[in-house]
Formats: structure tokens, C-alpha cells, sequence
């Protein structure tokens, strides 16, 4: 959407198959309400259509704002490598800090950042903002809406005091916005209220300064004829008002910033709906020239313009060309037009914004949409471009929308306030994985974004969360030597290795995460392929592993590919997906003092095999699993262990054509276990119940559509019975979704 359009706008404006089991199977004829709770889209944290006016620094980085997008969908700050890298700076909450930056941001000397969110701050209207170079935020100023203005739509001009200046398109005496200073102490004042009068009101473009202190403006509406006007400020706050736009020949409602050149020539744009559009200069004089008039055929609907060392101006157009997709244009000295540049709306853009210009001629800008698409909606998000002086148009980086991960095939844990945490094994800002938390509120956060390198790749398995705030998890890739690692997030979301897995002695791969005692020690298995038979590990507060168990295949069992779980006296119990005499998977113990007991072999019949979630355990100490194969239909079961004995029994057997193929189960406090499935035929998969009697019953059955498809892990219950999971495909773009099905 264009600035014009913008400021117009705001102004005017099927149940899964028969199962048999030893107990009774029932299908609920009115099932519990599921919620998705978050769509993964597989894009990353950086932000989604690009807005407003690049700036770029001595050593050729870019720095822009982003509408909307970033980690909470509020849009961002960003900046850009001259190797086209993207960093996001700083993600927009909507809460205190603001929200939707539509205009870019201007640096000072020392690399610090500053602009305006349109919306966010206190009261919700917007505020002034500043960001140190690492992207620290400090809200300098939150506007209210009342006299000291609200809603700025604009950047800011910085004087040599280090003072800002801007103006709001609402607030001040008629509500038609104000031109505000805010100084190095974050006080604002008010220069001037705009009224319904002849003054101009709504002044959506950004100001320039002279040398003397002197701002210069423009607003969209209001003054003479009611098209707008430019204006000029004293230091005192005296507006003169140096041309009123007609709506004829000249144009009218210009909303761009203005640029002055060294002998006082004021440039601009304009865009009147049925003019579609102009190019001015207003000479020091004031003596008021058209430079160029938009036909509506090639071009038209002009954005901010710019100048170059010899004066020729330069802008873009939101429309223009065959296809409407927006150009790039140049007006030289004598008045002669060019469009440089033609955009297709595909791969290299559409809706250019505001440029910048380097030493060597070229032009750098962004485009609203169009570009790479990393999701199934196929929408580009916008993409930075640079022109260079001969006319050759290349991509230098291209925004991906929502920060998310994608593929979330682990599971999630719940913390005391109801927030859900988990991981991603794709999407995140390198495509490597992420950890996300979604807030109670239903905010989804992205906490983490791996890059497959030091800091690990593919995440995997359930985090494990202390009373600190501090996350700990596995990635199964990545690394110092590229075996996976397991890592902490500090309360800062800061990450440290803990420890980088060698892929020998000590195994590699990481793949059901860790497990945390009283003492902050950590526990966990590797599994990485069929090669390697696993290991149990344990991960001190100093970082030094100590393998506790090396697993050598046969009856013992190989490749423990679930979770752990330790009881009150530190054994360790979980279950490997192969091994035990007839390779069909096995539950082990780990006692404290170090001894390896096997609980059960599975055979591959009637009691089912490939364990591959691991056990869960109830206030008693019986321990609760299930099998993705076997039982008497070779779909799997569920079973325990009972008693200090590990009485083995098998609690339901899968069956029928769209067998479940469980993936994992929790247990509550009344005993009723809850697991999640794979159909075998439709492969969208169901959320179940099972209750102490062995009556199983289908909570929720997967449609593969906006609802998720193929959850990959087993559920998370919170005290009122309330189920959480995650889904691995489905969803809006079928990266998966994070749901809850309330019974």
C-alpha cells in the first residue's frame, strides 16, 4: 500500500478408521473444541514489507524500518550488510515500545538510531524512539493524541544540538496534527498545531532544516484550495506558508518528504487521484515550477524524491508501467524525464519506496511486496534493491514475513503462567531451526533463531524450563564440530553451548532433549543415525559430559530416540527404538549408582514395538509409553509398567486400516493418559484419551487443512485438562500450527 493511499485511508476513511483394542474405543459424538494457537509460516524474524526511506553509512550498510513482520508482527528496524545480509535490530511488542514504523529511520554520528512508531506507546498513539548501535530501544517520547500530537507518519530531521524534529498526523487543537521538537532529555515540544485554516493540516512528510534553524514542510490537506501546502517554521514556531497546492497543473495533497538543495530549492512530490501525480520545485524565491506531470500510462503516483550531487532528481512510483508494479525514474537539470527502471511485481518487486544514493551513482530503495517467498501463501514480502548508474536493477536481500520457525515435530512444555515453549526443527532467521514461546495471551515470541553453526542447528526434543526463566535444550546438528550441542537460554534469551557433541565416544545428535536435577545437572541420549547405537549423557553446571551409558545394540537396545524421565531417587528411565532381541525397541532403567536394568523387550506382537517417544510416569512411579507398531494389528499400542517390578502390560491395542501410530502420551492426575497419532492412510493424525478403564477416546482428528496435520510428538496437559501440542505440516501455510483442544 502506498503512502498516499495510506494517509487517504487513514483520514477519510474425517474420523479416523475402526480401532480394536483390549479396552473399549469410543469416538465422542461432539468433539472438544481445538484452537490453533499459532500458524509456522517457515519465514524469519526480520520483518515483512519494507517502508519509507533507506539510509545507508559510510561503509555501505542500510538501515530501514519494516511495517509489519519481526518477532511479534509489529514491524521492525533492519539493517543491511553490503554482502546483502539482513540483521533485524529491533522487533516492535505493540506494546510500550510501539508498533508499525512507516518511516524509516536517520543515524547520528555515533551510529545511533532514531524514528517513529505510527501506533504502540502508552496510549497506543505512537511514539519517538531511539536505538544504540547493538539495537537497544529507548522510548523517548509517547505521544498521548491530545496537544502534544499523536500517530507521527513521518521521520525525523536531528539538529547539531542533537534536539529532534517531526510532526503527527493527529493531535494538537483540531486534531489535524502538530510539528513537535523532542530534545536530548526526551521533553517534547509542540512548534505548531495545525488548524482547519489556510496554515495546511495533516502533514504527513518529513521535514528538512536549513542552516539556520528554519524547518520546511508540507501537508496533505487543508490551505487555500484544500490540496495542501508547503510551509516554512522559524526557530520561534512562525509558520509562513509559502505555496498552496491547487489540485490542478500543479498537483495537490503532497504527503512525501521535502529535499533542499545547498542554494535553497525546495523538491517534492505530489499525487491528486485524478492528476495521478507531479514532481515540483519551489526555488528560494518561491516561485513555484512543475518539473514533471505522471500520465497514469507509464508512470504514475510518485513517492519521496531525492537529489544527487548535480541535481538531478530521482524517485519511484507506486503504479506505473503495463503492469502497475511500480518504476524508478530520473528528472535532470533540464527538466528532461527517464524511468530507469521498470518493476514486475514477481521476483524483483513491487511498490518501490523512498532511495538513497551512494558516491558512485547507484540507487538503493525497497520494494512493499513481491521478491523471494519462503512460505506455501506465495507472497513476496518486499525485497531490498540497488539500481546502479547504468540502469542494472539486482536484488540485494528480500524480506520474509512473520517471525516463526517451521515443522515443529517436538512437542511443547508449559510454564506456570500458561505460556507454551518448544522448537522448531526449520524456519528461523538462517532457516535452521528456533525456539519460540507463545504467551497465554496467544503472542507468539521468537526466542532463538540457530544458524547451523557454533550455536547448533535443527533443535529437537522437549526444552526443559527452571525457576529462573532459563531455557534448556539439544540441537541435533551444528556446533564446533557439527554433531549437535546442548544449550541454555538465559532470561535475556542470551545462549550459551554447554556443551558440543564430537559425534564419538560421546556421542552425537541430540534428538529428545534434556532433563534437569535439583542440582542444575542435565540429562539427555543422542541417536544420530542407524550406524550409531546412542548414548545416555549427563551435562554438569560446569559443562563437563560424563556418559553414563553407551548403548551396544542387541538385547540392550540402541538408538533412544524419545525423552527422559527421573524419579526422586535420580534413575533414569526411557526407551530406545531398536534393539532388544527382536529389535523392535526396549524401556531401560539408569539407577543412580549407575546400573543399566531392562524393564521390557518388545517383541513386535502383541505388545507392540518401536518405542520412539520414551516414558512418562504417574505419582505412583508407573511408568506409561507407547509403540508405534506391533500390537495385534501391527499398528501399535499403549502399555505400562507397574510397581517396582515393572509388571508389563499392555493397556490398548491400534487397529484398523487408519491405525494411529502413536507418538507420544502424557499423563494427569486422575491416571487418563492423552497421546497424539498419525492416521496410517490419511496421515493427519488425531489427539486421543485413554482413561483408567482403557475406554479410548478421540479427542480431536487432524483435517490436514487450517486445523494441522501430523503432530510428531505427544501432548502437554496443564492442570484444568487442557491439551497443547504442536502439529509438523498444516496449517495457513502448511509449516504446521501449535494447538489446544479443551475437552
Amino acid at each position: 500500500m502506498s503512502r498516499m493511499f495510506r494517509s487517504l485511508i487513514w483520514r477519510k476513511s474425517g474420523i479416523m478408521g475402526t480401532l480394536l483394542a483390549l479396552g473399549t474405543m469410543t469416538t465422542a459424538l461432539a468433539q472438544p473444541v481445538e484452537t490453533v494457537l499459532h500458524n509456522f509460516s517457515a519465514s524469519m524474524p526480520k520483518g515483512a514489507q519494507p517502508i519509507g526511506a533507506l539510509i545507508r553509512d559510510a561503509q555501505g550498510t542500510l538501515y530501514g524500518a519494516t511495517e509489519s513482520g519481526g518477532r511479534y508482527g509489529n514491524g521492525a528496524i533492519y539493517r543491511v550488510s553490503p554482502a546483502g545480509a539482513i540483521q533485524t535490530l529491533h522487533s516492535f511488542t505493540g506494546g510500550a515500545d510501539g508498533s508499525e514504523p512507516f518511516a524509516g529511520v536517520i543515524s547520528d554520528a555515533s551510529g545511533n538510531l532514531y524514528g517513529t512508531t505510527f501506533l504502540g506507546g502508552s496510549l497506543g498513539k505512537g511514539v519517538v524512539f531511539k536505538l544504540d548501535p547493538t539495537g537497544l530501544e529507548t522510548v523517548l517520547w509517547s505521544f498521548t493524541g491530545g496537544s502534544d500530537g499523536g500517530n507521527p507518519n513521518s521521520s525525523l530531521v536531528l539538529d547539531t544540538a542533537g534536539n529532534l524534529y517531526g510532526t503527527t498526523v493527529y493531535g494538537g487543537a483540531e486534531n489535524l496534527g502538530v510539528v513537535f521538537k523532542v530534545d536530548t532529555s526526551g521533553n517534547e515540544t509542540v512548534l505548531h498545531t495545525f488548524t482547519s485554516g489556510k496554515g495546511g493540516c495533516d502533514p504527513s512528510g518529513a521535514l528538512v532544516m536549513d542552516p539556520a534553524g528554519n524547518l520546511y514542510g508540507t501537508t496533505t490537506y487543508c490551505g487555500a484550495p484544500g490540496f495542501g501546502v508547503i510551509f516554512k517554521l522559524d526557530p520561534s514556531g512562525k509558520e509562513t506558508v509559502l505555496y498552496a497546492f491547487t489540485g490542478k497543473a500543479d498537483g495537490g495533497n503532497p504527503n512525501g518528504a521535502l529535499v533542499r538543495d545547498s542554494a535553497g530549492n525546495l523538491y517534492g512530490d505530489t499525487y491528486v487521484l485524478l492528476t495521478l501525480g507531479t514532481v515540483f520545485k519551489l526555488d528560494a524565491s518561491g516561485h513555484f515550477t512543475t518539473l514533471h506531470r505522471f500520465s497514469g500510462n507509464a508512470e504514475s503516483a510518485p513517492q519521496a524524491v531525492i537529489l544527487d550531487a548535480a541535481g538531478n532528481v530521482y524517485g519511484t512510483t507506486a503504479g506505473g508501467n503495463s503492469a502497475g508494479f511500480g518504476t524508478v525514474f530520473r528528472i535532470d537539470t533540464s527538466g528532461n524525464f527517464t524511468t530507469l527502471y521498470s518493476f514486475s511485481g514477481a521476483i524483483n518487486g513491487s511498490g518501490p519506496e523512498g532511495l538513497v544514493i551512494d558516491s558512485t551513482g547507484a540507487l538503493y530503495g525497497a520494494t512493499f511486496t513481491g521478491g523471494r517467498t519462503y512460505s506455501s501463501n506465495n507472497v513476496g514480502n518486499g525485497l531490498i534493491f540497488t539500481l546502479s548508474a547504468a540502469g542494472q536493477e539486482s536484488t540485494v536481500a528480500s524480506f520474509p514475513g512473520p517471525a516463526d520457525g517451521s515443522e515443529p515435530d517436538s512437542g511443547a512444555v508449559l510454564d506456570s503462567g500458561g505460556n507454551l515453549y518448544g522448537v522448531s526443527s526449520g524456519g528461523g532467521l538462517d532457516n535452521q531451526g528456533a525456539v519460540y514461546e507463545i504467551t497465554a495471551a496467544g503472542v507468539l515470541k521468537l526466542l532463538h533463531s540457530f544458524t547451523g553453526g557454533a550455536d547448533g542447528g535443527s533443535p529437537s526434543g522437549f526444552l526443559t524450563l527452571d525457576s529462573s526463566g532459563n531455557i534448556y535444550g539439544t540441537a541435533s546438528s551444528g556446533g564446533s564440530h557439527g554433531w549437535g550441542l546442548v544449550y541454555k537460554l538465559d532470561s535475556t534469551l542470551h545462549e550459551k553451548v554447554l556443551y558440543n557433541f564430537t559425534g564419538g565416544a560421546d556421542g552425537g545428535g541430540p534428538v529428545g532433549g534434556v532433563i534437569r536435577d535439583s542440582a542444575g545437572n542435565l540429562y539427555g541420549t543422542t541417536s544420530p543415525d542407524s550406524n550409531d547405537l546412542g548414548v545416555i549423557f549427563k551435562v554438569d553446571t560446569s559443562g563437563n559430559e560424563t556418559v553414563l551409558y553407551a548403548f551396544t545394540g542387541g538385547s540392550n537396545g540402541d538408538r533412544p530416540s524419545g525423552g527422559l524421565f527421573r524419579d526422586s531417587a535420580g534413575n533414569v528411565y526411557g526407551a530406545t527404538e531398536y534393539g532388544g532381541s527382536s529389535d523392535a525397541g526396549v524401556v531401560f532403567q539408569l539407577t543412580n549408582a549407575g546400573q543399566y536394568n531392562l524393564l521390557h523387550e518388545f517383541s513386535g506382537g502383541n505388545d507392540g514395538g518401536l518405542p520412539t517417544a520414551g516414558v512418562v510416569s504417574d505419582s505412583a512411579g508407573n511408568l506409561y509409553g507407547c509403540t508405534s507398531s506391533g500390537g495385534r494389528t501391527g499398528n501399535g499400542t499403549i502399555f505400562k509398567l507397574a510397581g517396582p517390578n515393572a509388571t508389563f502390560s499392555t493397556l490398548f491395542t491400534f487397529g484398523g486400516a487408519d491405525g494411529p501410530d502413536c507418538q507420544g502420551v502424557a499423563s494427569d492426575s486422575a491416571g487418563s493418559l492423552y497421546g497424539a497419532a498419525l492416521g496410517r492412510l490419511s496421515g493427519d493424525g488425531e489427539v486421543f484419551k485413554l482413561d483408567t478403564a482403557g475406554n479410548l477416546t478421540v479427542l480431536h482428528s487432524f483435517r490436514g487443512g487450517a486445523d494441522g496435520s501430523r503432530p510428531l510428538a505427544g501432548p502437554t496437559i496443564d492442570a484444568a485438562g487442557n491439551i497443547y501440542g504442536t502439529t509438523a505440516l498444516g496449517g495457513a501455510y502448511d509449516s504446521g500450527v501449535a494447538y489446544k483442544v479443551v475437552p
